[in-house]
């Protein structure tokens, strides 16, 4: 079916004028002859069956109905705009790519992987973008993601990374040597993070135990702020190793309970339309290659 819109240079020659206030200066910027401006935006004008200019000798001022549609017609040229721009660069093998990922496994463990001794043969600007919540992921936004969770990623082509070993942490000076009772864990303060609510449950689930009374204490956000709390003994927690692993080589943390395992993992997804796409194949390549020096062993 034909669309009922006017041609993509009349569009043009009227955001022009309007901007300009004249048609002289729209068809300097168009590199067309004035005459030319002023027939297409007659042609609009027949078009919308309004009139879109108050004309005059030297300027032009917009109407009601002219302002109303540059107002409109401005961003949705925009947006062709950077569809074209996208379409051009679709295939490059050049170019930028966003990255996704959570704030914490992004500063403690991507960074240190695309900045680390391989990283001169990436090829491309990285762009990370941070998200807090698995749904908060968008693939328009995003060229390659990370993601924590199980192995059903609907939309996305999911590459399995890493197992998300958990340990219970804590301070060195509240715990010199780990509690063998889980149970005993509980009789310090807890601290939780908000978007993972049922890590001790999963914790305790994982040794064949069960939770034996609903945890209750400090929420916290973002795990760079939980590990913070967890250092200056404010209270122990449930934290992927992957994140503390720094600071339990070094000492600054603890594991409060020997025990530590795994139920869920970490995925590398690209989402369905960016498939194929040869700079984010070529990235997607990189990280699966790479990966193993800086990640989690299973």
């Amino acid at each position: 079916m034909r669309r009922r819109i006017p041609s993509i240079t009349s569009l043009l020659c009227f955001e022009a004028a309007a901007k300009t206030e004249g048609f002289a200066r729209a068809a300097e910027e168009m590199n067309v002859t004035q005459s030319a401006v002023s027939r297409q935006i007659q042609i609009l004008e027949a078009f919308v069956g309004q009139s879109l200019f108050v004309r005059s000798k030297q300027r032009v001022k917009l109407t009601s109905a002219g302002r109303n549609l540059l107002a409109e017609l401005s961003p949705l040229l925009e947006e062709l705009e950077l569809t074209i721009l996208k379409t051009k660069s679709h295939d490059s093998a050049e170019g930028s790519l966003n990255i996704g990922v959570y704030p914490t496994l992004g500063s403690r463990w991507l960074m240190p992987l695309i900045m680390g001794p391989e990283a001169e043969k990436i090829r491309h600007t990285l762009n990370l973008v941070t998200y807090l919540k698995n749904p908060e992921i968008d693939p328009s936004l995003v060229d390659l993601a990370f993601a924590q969770g199980d192995d059903s990623w609907p939309g996305y082509r999911a590459d399995r990374l890493m197992s998300d070993v958990l340990v219970a942490a804590g301070a060195p000076s509240q715990f010199p040597e780990p509690l063998s009772d889980p149970e005993a864990l509980l009789e310090h303060r807890i601290l939780q993070h908000s978007t993972r609510p049922l890590s001790w449950q999963i914790w305790f689930k994982l040794q064949g135990l069960k939770l034996p009374r609903k945890i209750i204490g400090p929420m916290f956000n973002q795990f760079e702020m939980l590990i913070d709390a967890v250092k200056n003994g404010h209270g122990i927690a449930i934290i992927p190793e992957v994140l503390i692993r720094k600071e339990l080589q070094q000492g600054s943390l603890v594991q409060v309970h020997p025990f530590k395992a795994a139920d869920s993992a970490y995925y590398l997804l690209t989402p369905e339309a960016k498939i194929g796409i040869v700079r984010v194949e070529r990235m997607r390549t990189w990280f699966l290659k790479h990966m193993q020096t800086f990640g989690q062993p299973d």
